[in-house]
């Protein structure tokens, strides 16, 4: 017999719902234009890479296929977001050495997409612990981890090219 709805929400650890808060509010946040300097741009990257490490690691390992998956997925996010150059319309403001971004849902679009992953992932695995032994199962998750946190490492990397390559900027 399958667990109700109700006994699973029941069930859900409050750090999860902490999580699923803190994200909202950011990309509510992302929502609006930003004025950002170089180093908080690789934050929300590495928040993302770790994130989708973990929940690599923690469902079915880093070693092997599914943390060859991952880093696929990590290059293929990269180099969809770089195709794309998103966002547009970034400037740099040499002043105050900081990035103008235009305000995107985007970012929530993919940072929710990075937890209902990573819950959906969770949840089978309790309800079916032998699905972290399909190699299907296996390769899409962690393909589809790396994949959403590439992104975000494409979308930095699409901010800082807008920087200029003066002495100044480069140390900024």
């Amino acid at each position: 017999m399958h667990p109700t709805p109700l006994q699973i929400l029941s069930h859900i650890p409050g750090f999860v719902w902490a999580i699923l808060a803190m994200i909202t509010y950011f990309g509510i946040k992302q929502s609006t234009a930003t004025a950002v300097r170089a180093k908080r741009l690789i934050v929300l990257p590495a928040l993302w890479l770790v994130f989708g490490a973990w929940g690599v690691e923690k469902s079915f390992g880093l070693d092997g296929l599914p943390g060859l998956a991952w880093l696929a997925g990590i290059v293929a996010g990269v180099l969809v977001l770089r195709a794309l150059r998103w966002p547009g319309n970034v400037r740099y403001d040499a002043v105050s050495r900081r990035f103008l971004v235009p305000g995107s849902w985007v970012p929530m679009a993919l940072m929710m997409g990075i937890f209902v992953l990573k819950f959906a992932s969770g949840m089978s695995l309790a309800l079916h612990p032998d699905y972290a032994h399909h190699t299907v199962y296996a390769l899409s998750f962690s393909a589809a981890f790396g994949l959403f946190s590439g992104a975000f490492l494409g979308r930095a990397i699409n901010i800082l090219s807008h920087r200029p390559q003066t002495p100044d900027a480069v140390t900024a």
